[in-house]
């Protein structure tokens, strides 16, 4: 990103503490021409500083419509000004703590037809996933299977009131009787025709669902329309791309002999009021790692285990704050983000943390090609922030938009 060609304006929503943090960056030192102003309504901040003017429209409301925002002594001669406004009103819509889908099951309709978001070709006929479905959380079978061992109505007893521990061979009763149901530890969710089943980043669909698309172990252009043709190897996916304009719009899955279509690769009708990005998915995911695990570290690493991803940027992020709501003069408005330290590390420091007794981090999975994407969306983000809050230490911090 260049840098800015003059003076800017950034605020952020705080809602936990209902204030607004306002700063400004000035390109010459603050002086008698230097004047902050909240319009009547309480919505925008208009700097002026040596007859140029520069506006900024607020996250939110603030009571303050028709005053100027005093410069104190210790700010005065100085580039960088900055304020802690109260908030108006309520709080946003849009800043509500819950995860919320980017695309759940019950945005789609009944045999929405999908197709590849780069060229529009259809990838699952009209009329084809009759019924969509939410996936449950990672941890779905664990959770099941501790709850219907150990909820509170339920012993392990001979019918007299004598608990009995677990042994072997009711263990493996147990275990069975799980798996029957459907929930063991074991289980999985397996594509099943007609139906589309939709997580956090992907949707999922069999093969006989799905038309004009290219299974490889790498490129497109060592791939097969008939995945039967190319030769097994010990990944747990190979790669899937569009036959026409040949982008990759995601996975086949051999657990779950599924063909795993990543939301930002593909377009489908839905009551939502738009499709997903990159930056959108990742940001659920990571709100629900943060809910499942209460980790805000985590780390981000090519989905597959090959040669030449082994030797892909990692992106190691501590997020600061999973729910703001910030705008720029340099381009954002009222954008809804996650707020984090990020840093880009190597694959074999990233696999020595996980390998670690006392690694925090969680791992999350993505496309090398989205990783990169990923960052140079972060690295943009860092432009749009103050200059002294651009870098902690030897992190950057980032904006990853919700």
């Amino acid at each position: 990103m260049p840098a800015a060609s003059g003076c800017s304006l950034y605020a952020e929503l705080l809602a936990n503490i209902r204030q607004i943090s306002l700063a400004v960056s000035l390109t010459s030192p603050s002086d008698n021409s230097t004047r902050v102003a909240v319009a009547a309504d309480g919505s925008t901040i208009e700097l002026t500083h040596h007859g140029e003017v520069h506006k900024l429209i607020l996250p939110a409301q603030i009571p303050l419509g028709g005053t100027l925002l005093p410069i104190d002594q210790r700010q005065r001669g100085t580039t960088a000004l900055s304020w802690r406004l109260p908030l108006g009103g309520t709080a946003p819509q849009q800043l509500s703590l819950t995860n919320v889908p980017t695309w759940s099951a019950t945005d789609f309709e009944a045999g929405a037809q999908v197709t590849c978001r780069q060229c529009s070709a259809v990838v699952v006929e009209q009329g084809t996933a009759k019924i969509w479905k939410d996936l449950p959380s990672e941890n779905w079978a664990e959770m099941m299977e501790f709850w219907h061992c150990h909820k509170p109505d339920h012993h392990h007893g001979d019918g007299n009131g004598h608990d009995h521990p677990h042994d072997a061979h009711s263990g493996k009763a147990d275990e069975m009787s799980l798996a029957a149901r459907g929930y063991g530890a074991s289980s999985i969710i397996s594509a099943q025709s007609g139906v589309g089943f939709v997580d956090l980043t992907t949707v999922l669909f069999t093969e006989d669902d799905c038309r004009n698309i290219t299974y490889s172990n790498s490129t497109f252009e060592q791939g097969s329309a008939n995945r039967q043709d190319l030769p097994t190897t010990n990944n747990r996916s190979m790669n899937i791309f569009c036959s026409s304009c040949h982008s990759q719009l995601g996975f086949y899955v051999f657990r779950t002999a599924a063909v795993t279509l990543l939301k930002w690769q593909i377009s489908c009708k839905s009551v939502s009021a738009s499709a997903p990005g990159i930056t959108e998915c990742l940001a659920a995911t990571i709100t629900s790692t943060i809910s499942r695990s209460a980790s805000s570290k985590s780390l981000i690493m090519p989905i597959n285990e090959t040669e030449v991803e082994a030797k892909q940027t990692v992106i190691y992020a501590w997020v600061l704050n999973a729910s703001i709501v910030y705008s720029s003069s340099n381009g954002a408005t009222g954008t809804p983000a996650i707020k984090l330290l990020y840093q880009r590390i190597s694959r074999e420091d990233a696999d020595k943390m996980l390998e670690g007794v006392t690694c925090e981090a969680q791992e999350i999975n993505l496309p090398a090609m989205a990783i990169e994407r990923v960052i140079e969306h972060l690295d943009g983000s860092n432009w749009l922030l103050p200059e002294k809050e651009k870098e902690f230490k030897e992190w950057k911090v980032g904006l990853l938009t919700r």
